[in-house]
């Protein structure tokens, strides 16, 4: 139960890999808080009656509309219906409401959707499927016999079904995905796509701009759990394509640390200039204020998008210095300016009101989207076969506009991010450390890079 509930802790790291962060607010606050923990508007209705309120989000026209689609073409699929579900693990008793952002964003979507007429003309019915950490084949077993295909969610033990999903022949398109085995699955589109042996590494260069010469000594610190392990193994090699030098890769806790001190003085003793830390913001939070206490920083502290989340810089306050989280989604401080971002936050407004705004959320709605345009193209011939092979076709994806561009057909990452400052006031969009070269992002194709080393599963 230990490891169960340390994995909890760092779960939100380990959904980073799908570029995500968190929030533990709904959009039922006066104003809407979001994984950055700052209040991001949201307006009580569509904001451009062009887009949402016909049917269309963001950059992309129709996705939902009236039609004449029929047929019981397969499981999950009538005259009148399509049943998706969406996973996730809220019900876990160690963590409770993890990931619910999810099926959240889900069910304002099916709302929004059905309202517009559907998937030409068939209602979307959204499954909650709760894993609970621990019963993923259980609900992969019962979305193989009642749903079309799996939309939008994710859990963290998502190989626990031993090959269950790709046995019945049950699609995902998901929100995100964890394991090496689960990343390698076939019968799966991602609209973000997180293959193991490519690498973004946009965020190393940024450190070298922010303080330069900081990758000669960079640590790599991880909790001692098999699934962060692999992703700091990573990390290094990485590291080390780009020129850099890992001088510690220390293991902690996945718990957490009572004494985060010990570790302070080993980054200073091996004279770190950069850290990476893999882990959950409460613990870096808590990590900072050692920090703090013992007067030593390194220069840099580049992290991942799980880390865009106001627990981080309200546990830590003052002792958050030197900071900087790495994304590829619009951050919501930037809502005002980019239509897609508002009208996610304008869709849970209307749609699900009482639902979790976070990042994570904006990556499900991001498969949904990538989801009916598949849908839309099968029309009458709505087969698991047909919505596979159109939504591989797609090799252009941004989620509307909400995301960086990604290639779901060719399962190829996003090479585009940007960069945040934080600080005990919260989070701010740094341009020099980004250095954009495509709106808000930096999209240069060599922020990929092609691991070499072996991470347990078959290289694509």
């Amino acid at each position: 139960m230990n490891r169960v509930r340390g994995l909890a802790l760092v779960v939100v790291f380990v959904l980073v890999m799908a570029a995500c962060g968190r929030s533990e607010k709904s959009s039922s606050d006066s104003s809407s808080s979001t994984g950055s923990g700052t209040a991001a508007s949201a307006s009580s209705g569509p904001s451009d009656a062009t887009a949402l309120a016909q049917g269309g989000f963001g950059d992309l026209e129709k996705v939902c509309s009236a039609g004449d689609a029929k047929g019981a073409t397969d499981k999950g699929v009538t005259d009148t219906e399509i049943r998706i579900g969406t996973v996730t693990d809220k019900g876990f008793t160690g963590r409770s409401g993890l990931n619910k952002e999810m099926v959240d964003a889900a069910n304002a979507f099916a709302k929004w959707c059905n309202e517009k007429g559907g998937i030409l003309g068939r209602k979307i019915v959204v499954d909650d499927l709760d894993a609970k950490l621990t019963d993923y084949n259980g609900v992969v077993t019962t979305a193989c016999d009642a749903d079309f295909a799996l939309v939008g969610g994710g859990a963290v033990f998502d190989d626990a079904d031993n090959g269950g999903r790709e046995a019945c022949g049950l699609p995902n398109i998901p929100g995100f995905v964890v394991t090496p085995k689960a990343r390698v699955a076939t019968l799966q589109v991602q609209p973000l796509p997180n293959p193991v042996y490519t690498f973004a590494s946009g965020s190393f260069d940024a450190m070298e701009r922010i303080a330069p010469g900081s990758l000669e000594a960079t640590s790599v610190m991880t909790g001692s759990l098999a699934t962060t392990i692999i992703v700091k193994d990573a990390t290094v090699e990485a590291l080390t394509i780009k020129g850099g030098t890992t001088v510690d890769q220390s293991v902690y806790s996945p718990l957490g640390e009572e004494n985060w001190s010990p570790f302070v003085t080993g980054l200073k003793e091996k004279g770190v200039k950069a850290l990476i830390y893999v882990g959950e913001p409460m613990n870096l939070a808590l990590f900072q204020k050692a920090m703090a206490t013992e007067d030593y920083y390194p220069e840099v502290i580049m992290q991942t998008p799980n880390h865009y989340d106001k627990i981080l810089t309200e546990t830590g306050g003052d002792a958050i210095k030197n900071t900087y989280i790495s994304n590829a989604f619009v951050p919501f401080e930037k809502a005002s300016e980019n239509k897609a971002t508002q009208d996610y936050l304008d869709l849970m407004a209307q749609y699900n009101p009482d639902g979790k705004i976070a990042s994570l959320g904006a990556q499900s709605l991001s498969a949904l989207l990538l989801f009916a345009k598949a849908a839309t193209a099968c029309g009458s011939n709505l087969t698991r076969q047909c919505l596979v092979q159109q939504a591989q076709t797609v090799t252009s994806w941004t989620g509307g506009g909400m995301h960086g561009e990604s290639n779901p057909g060719g399962n190829l990452p996003t090479p585009c991010f940007l960069v945040l400052k934080a600080s005990a006031s919260g989070f701010e969009y740094d341009e020099k450390a980004t250095a954009p070269n495509d709106g808000l992002f930096n999209c240069d194709t060599k922020n990929l890079l092609t691991l070499q080393n072996d991470y347990g599963v078959p290289r694509s």
